[in-house]
């Protein structure tokens, strides 16, 4: 990494809105390249945390099944050749995320920029995407870790609503709703989708005394 990376990185984590002022002149090429040198580092990082964690929670699961007599004990012993399976499980879900952030950068940048257009923002698609791109720092650096993750999430949401102020030229409070009422509306979705399926299922389910 060079000395110029490691100072944005650090000018986005500590002074953000000069930071997103400085990066108005970026390419939407040089964006993205910080974006996949941070998400390279996370997705290595985080395929460790998660293939340890992952193995030490199914050792566990099979210590306590062993402890449970002799019939658990032998399911126990059948079950621990599949401690590999879990490990490569985990590693595929870990490179799955790596594809899906890779390029769901951009869906995610146009999301926001339907709702930058709505509340003021005038600064161009490219702008927002790259602001999208700046503001996962945080989680980059945190969101490996277990629990502190919260933190990187919560700094990115943080950096998101600066930097779309920054760049876009928009009030705090316009920069605020262009990014939470997304999220709001993508949070509904998931609730309604829910609602949907807990009602075809519970439809299902009285259906199946009658059926034959």
């Amino acid at each position: 990494m060079t000395t110029s990376f490691v100072e944005k990185v650090k000018g986005f984590l500590m002074s953000p809105a000069k930071a997103f002022q400085d990066s108005k002149a970026d390419s939407l090429g040089v964006a993205f390249r910080y974006y996949v040198m941070l998400l390279i580092v996370f997705t290595i990082l985080y395929a460790i945390v998660s293939a340890a964690v992952g193995a030490a929670a199914f050792t566990a699961m099979l210590d306590q099944l062993a402890a449970s007599g002799v019939l658990g004990a032998s399911v126990a012993d059948v079950l621990r050749n599949f401690t590999g399976f879990v490990v490569a499980l985990d590693l595929f879900f870990v490179y799955a995320l790596f594809l899906f952030m890779l390029f769901g950068v951009f869906l995610y940048g146009f999301m926001y920029h339907v709702f930058v257009l709505l509340f003021g923002g005038e600064k161009g698609v490219t702008t927002t995407v790259k602001t999208v791109m700046y503001a996962y720092t945080p989680w980059f650096i945190l969101g490996w870790i277990p629990y502190v993750s919260i933190i990187g999430a919560i700094w990115t949401f943080i950096l998101l609503i600066i930097g779309i102020k920054e760049t876009q030229d928009m009030t705090p409070g316009n920069a605020l709703l262009a990014i939470i009422v997304p999220l709001i509306l993508v949070f509904l979705l998931i609730v309604f989708g829910a609602a949907v399926i807990a009602v075809l299922m519970g439809t299902i389910l009285s259906l199946i005394p009658f059926m034959g």
